[in-house]
């Protein structure tokens, strides 16, 4: 990677891009282009205001210090909770009321369509929640057989 550049925290918090020749530009926000397929690359580093002005092709070349300042960003960027257990899903009037342990606590949340649950390449799950808010669910081989059972009628 040709790319030479460094983020910074500034004095108020901010991200700062440095790039050798060019001027600081404060306040920026990383953002990832394929967050459920490559979340590993084709990082955005965009301006306050949404312009990009870099892209990061691959974390993996960069110092281990420019990858945990990214991945901290790009953690507190996005809100994707991770299911990791379903306790139930009730299926009712035409929706599915979910029951859920995820990796930031318990969560409940009703799913209106089935096109809400989305199968991903890797056999991971995809549920947007009526609200819009997203969760990921691991491949059904991956959970426990109580939930298991609980989803595998629905996907």
């Amino acid at each position: 990677m040709s790319l030479e550049f460094d983020l910074v925290l500034d004095e108020k918090g901010r991200l700062v891009l440095h790039r050798p020749g060019q001027d600081d530009v404060a306040d920026v926000r990383v953002r990832r282009a394929f967050p459920w397929s490559h979340p590993h690359e084709h990082i955005s580093i965009r301006s306050a205001e949404g312009k990009e002005l870099m892209l990061i092709e691959s974390l993996t070349p960069l110092s281990a210090q420019q990858r945990e300042t990214i991945e901290k960003h790009l953690a507190a960027s996005s809100f994707v909770p991770r299911i990791k257990r379903v306790d139930e899903v009730d299926v009712r009037f035409g929706y599915q009321q979910w029951k859920v342990q995820t990796d930031r606590g318990p969560a409940e949340f009703r799913v209106q369509e089935r096109e809400d649950i989305r199968f991903l390449p890797d056999g991971r799950f995809s549920l947007k929640d009526a609200d819009g808010n997203i969760y990921e669910m691991p491949a059904l081989h991956q959970l426990d057989e109580h939930s298991r059972r609980a989803v595998e009628a629905l996907v």
